[in-house]
C-alpha cells in the first residue's frame, strides 16, 4: 500500500514533465529553414540559377515559442547577390527580433571574350563564348545574346574571360559627318529618296541629323547602311 501512494505521489509530481510536448523554446533549424524558403521564393521571379547560405543561429540563444507566425523580412529588399540581411521577429505576448545574414549567389550565363583584343577590334563570332557566371560584383550589363554583340566595335582592350557588356561596345561608323547620303522618307502610301548631306556621324541604327541639298531642310533619320538614312513623313 506504502509503494503505491508512493508511486501515485510520484506521478502527480512529475507527470507535467515526462508528457510534455510542446518545447518552450524555437527551434533554430525551423527558422533557418523559414529563412531559405523566404528567399527562394523571392529568387524564384528573377529566374536565374542560384546559391543561398543563411547564417547559424548561437546555440546559446533562446528563443521563446512564438504563439504566433514568426515574420521574415528584408532590411534592404530585393535579394541581391552577395550579404543580405533579414529581419526575424515574434509579434506575440513574449515579443523578440533577431537579425541575420543571408549570403546568396545568383547565376546566369554571359558572353565572355575568348582571348585579348585591342581598342577598336570588329567582334566577329569566334571571337566571343557563352560561358555560365556568377553575379556577384558584377555591375555592368553583360550580354547573353551574340547577335547584339558582332560587328560591334571595341571602346577599350580587354583580356581573355572579360565580359562582354555593353558600356565597352560601340556600334562601327557607316556615315561620317560631310559625307553624301541618300534620304529616304516613306509614309503608308509612298516612299521617296532625295539627296541630302550627313550633318552627323553614327552607325547603324543611330540617328543623325541630315540636310536636303535641294530644300536646304534639316530633318533627323535613322542610318540604315553606310549610304542611306531614313526619315518618317
Amino acid at each position: 500500500m506504502k509503494s503505491l501512494l508512493t508511486l501515485i505521489t510520484f506521478l502527480l509530481l512529475f507527470s507535467p514533465l515526462l508528457f510534455a510536448t510542446e518545447q518552450p523554446f524555437e527551434d533554430h533549424q525551423n527558422i533557418l529553414d523559414n529563412a531559405h524558403t523566404y528567399l527562394t521564393d523571392r529568387l524564384a521571379k528573377q529566374h536565374l540559377e542560384h546559391s543561398i547560405t543563411v547564417q547559424n543561429i548561437d546555440s546559446r540563444l533562446k528563443l521563446k515559442k512564438c504563439s504566433s507566425e514568426i515574420d521574415i523580412s528584408l532590411t534592404q529588399a530585393p535579394v541581391k547577390p552577395g550579404k543580405n540581411t533579414l529581419k526575424i521577429e515574434c509579434i506575440s505576448q513574449t515579443p523578440w527580433r533577431i537579425f541575420m545574414t543571408a549570403q546568396v549567389q545568383l547565376f546566369s550565363h554571359a558572353l565572355v571574350f575568348n582571348q585579348p583584343f585591342n581598342k577598336g577590334h570588329l567582334l566577329k563570332e569566334s571571337d566571343i563564348t557563352l560561358k555560365k557566371i556568377e553575379l556577384t560584383g558584377h555591375r555592368s550589363a553583360y550580354l547573353s545574346e551574340s547577335k547584339h554583340a558582332i560587328n560591334h566595335v571595341l571602346k577599350r582592350r580587354v583580356r581573355r574571360g572579360d565580359l562582354v557588356s555593353v558600356n565597352i561596345l560601340s556600334t562601327p561608323t557607316l556615315i561620317k559627318k560631310g559625307d553624301n547620303i541618300t534620304i529616304i522618307a516613306k509614309n503608308k502610301g509612298f516612299q521617296i529618296s532625295m539627296k541630302g548631306i550627313a550633318l552627323m556621324a553614327g552607325g547603324k541604327n543611330d540617328k543623325i541629323k541630315v540636310k536636303n541639298i535641294k530644300t536646304k531642310k534639316i530633318i533627323q533619320g535613322i542610318i540604315s547602311d553606310s549610304q542611306t538614312v531614313r526619315v518618317s513623313i
